[in-house]
């Protein structure tokens, strides 16, 4: 059942490239508080950036070496022309890395259009007002370079409940492993995230939704594991990290990650008059990333997942010099200090290396868990 979604994904680029063939035009973004309905309801394809892993020799003449190998191995894909066939791209200002990243694409391997929104990281009446209007003029500014009509309220509330459908349809993917026997793992589940972040939604959707009718015929029963993990921090779209943890024993049983919960948890809401409004909220709003503040909307988002699914250890996975993710560590620690919840901290690069050490700690970690 999940081989569709595998394929899928690998075959992304010929998709998107399909789409572009027929005249569609191809808005790359790289961060989840790029509101892709606005994007979709001008006719656009949003498509995902992520990187391939492996060598970075392009990338690594222009950026200094304490950049984060994510934005190193997506560089890299913009200089070896994989991101040729993108009208644009937009992202915003997360983090110094993925700004530097703009700034080189926008300097080397300028797209018709780019754009960088400016997102506050503190919530508030003030900093709303602001990243609504944000959204307002790139609203124009879309308008104006590509020509369009004037992107109608209606188009984009058509666009949000397309979108709402999606993150609906991904909520009952993860809930289904509230089970004590969840009949899909940690793997498969990323799997059909991020399969989603590159595929029009009018596809997409019917996908998990076929998916959620043949497994709710399936018999009860599941892998052989014995610890439920929540796996947070830095960007994390590589099946195979997950993979060797699950291989050890345990099962991540969710997440807080921007390819995974953070992406889909939080709707739109469809009863706001104004649907800029709405999606200036949403995207503001909605499960926070280490960089939004105050933190306390991110420790209830993951209070609430390590309720709802059982939680019995927290692995914290963080990109070798993610300035953002290394700062959240002592935050987190002491915001989940009395739920008594064993945490494990791992540094990594973008793709799986130092496996041997990597399985180590991990195997030293499940001890802990076996010990509590």
């Amino acid at each position: 059942m999940i081989e569709a979604f595998q394929e899928s994904f690998l075959a992304r680029f010929a998709k998107a490239k399909n789409h572009k063939a027929s005249g569609q035009k191809i808005i790359g973004w790289m961060c989840i508080y790029t509101p892709e309905e606005l994007l979709h309801a001008a006719g656009f394809y949003p498509f995902r950036i992520l990187g391939n892993p492996g060598e970075t020799l392009q990338a690594d003449a222009y950026f200094p070496p304490n950049m984060c190998s994510f934005t190193r191995n997506c560089l890299e894909g913009v200089f070896d022309g994989t991101y040729d066939f993108l009208d644009g791209f937009i992202t915003s200002n997360n983090c110094d890395h993925i700004r530097r990243f703009y700034d080189i694409y926008y300097e080397y391997r300028d797209r018709p259009f780019m754009q960088i929104l400016n997102v506050p990281n503190i919530i508030s009446p003030e900093s709303e007002a602001f990243f609504i209007q944000q959204l307002r003029d790139l609203k124009k500014s879309l308008e104006k370079k590509f020509n369009l009509p004037e992107i109608s309220d209606r188009s984009i509330k058509e666009s949000i409940r397309l979108f709402n459908r999606m993150r609906e349809l991904l909520k009952k993917v993860y809930l289904l492993r509230t089970s004590q026997q969840p009949p899909i793992t940690g793997v498969e589940a990323l799997e059909i995230v991020r399969a989603g972040m590159v595929l029009p939604k009018e596809e997409y959707n019917p996908m998990v939704e076929d998916f959620l009718q043949k497994i709710s015929e399936k018999a009860p029963g599941g892998g052989d594991h014995d610890y439920r993990l929540l796996l947070t921090g830095s960007e994390m779209d590589d099946v195979d990290y997950i993979k060797l943890i699950e291989s050890l024993g345990g099962l991540v049983v969710t997440d807080d990650l921007c390819n995974g919960s953070r992406y889909f948890w939080d709707l739109v809401d469809e009863e706001e008059k104004d649907p800029i409004v709405a999606l200036g909220k949403r995207y503001l709003k909605h499960a926070p990333c280490a960089r939004i503040q105050p933190i306390d909307n991110r420790i209830n988002h993951l209070r609430e997942m390590i309720k709802t699914f059982s939680v019995d250890g927290i692995i914290m996975q963080y990109l070798k010099f993610c300035d953002l993710y290394g700062a959240d560590l002592p935050l987190l620690k002491r915001a989940i200090k009395d739920l008594d919840i064993p945490l494990l901290c791992l540094d990594r690069e973008y793709g799986v290396g130092g496996v041997g050490q990597m399985k180590t700690r991990v195997q030293a970690f499940f001890e802990v868990l076996e010990a509590a």
